[in-house]
């Protein structure tokens, strides 16, 4: 036998996990899944790379993973063992043999996010939506939305990070589309930063709703002096809906 690389597609409800990188003593994505992969490989550990992380409570459509394992399983065996071996709010969608050179997080070359908001309350969604329970005005989202598009140094709308040495982003697609009480924040980009999309979220919604104008949110942009300050949006709206190569 020898080994070979595997692209899993996962999709998760982030509520009951604490992330998706691994941590002590903490419920974690990567971390469930290297434990049933484990098992696979005769309980010897497999590091699983994902395309990102996400934030406790974040969720994810179509995040992408590789690992290498040494096995003669077919592809579809593998992904119904995986699915076996892990709980209810993780499935892998899909598993495929891929190029040993393949990485999911460096070879990615757009990402895209999306955001849920319920502009009135309801108990089924709580856990996949922000359900803010103020008025908005839709065009000074729409405004935000448009000074998002393009190259930005997003240090004032992000979180440290050590891993992130530089903070330029390129945005390619940045809409706010409503449909009927529902209000979606898409987002398309070649890379993100640690809580980027809650808090450009959580700073619009500021804005929209009268605690700023678009001029300050262009201002935090820019990384000048305004009379914005940062809102972090809630994690369970935010889903990471694909990632493209």
């Amino acid at each position: 036998m020898a080994v070979k690389r595997y692209k899993i597609t996962i999709e998760y409800d982030g509520t009951d996990f604490c992330g998706w990188q691994r941590q002590i003593r903490e419920r974690t994505v990567q971390q469930v899944l290297e434990d049933s992969l484990s098992e696979l490989n005769k309980g010897q550990p497999v590091t699983l790379i994902g395309s990102g992380r996400t934030d406790s409570g974040v969720h994810a459509l179509g995040q992408i993973a590789h690992f290498d394992l040494d096995t003669t399983l077919s592809v579809e065996t593998i992904r119904k063992a995986l699915n076996a071996k892990t709980p209810n709010d993780i499935y892998i969608h899909r598993c495929q043999e891929t190029d040993p050179s393949f990485h999911a997080r460096f070879d990615a070359k757009r990402r895209t996010y999306v955001y849920q908001l319920l502009l009135s309350p309801s108990v089924i969604t709580r856990r996949y939506t922000w359900q803010p329970e103020m008025t908005i005005n839709e065009q000074l989202l729409d405004l935000c939305a448009e000074y998002v598009l393009g190259k930005h140094d997003f240090s004032s709308l992000s979180r440290a990070s050590s891993e992130a040495e530089s903070k330029t982003c390129h945005v390619y697609e940045s809409k706010w589309i409503k449909n009927e009480n529902m209000l979606n924040y898409t987002i398309v980009g070649n890379r993100f930063l640690h809580s980027m999309v809650r808090m450009l979220v959580g700073t619009m919604i500021e804005v929209a709703r009268g605690k700023g104008t678009p001029d300050d949110f262009r201002a935090l942009l820019e990384n000048s002096a305004g009379n914005l300050k940062p809102y972090t949006a809630p994690p369970q709206g935010l889903f990471l809906w694909k990632v493209e190569y």
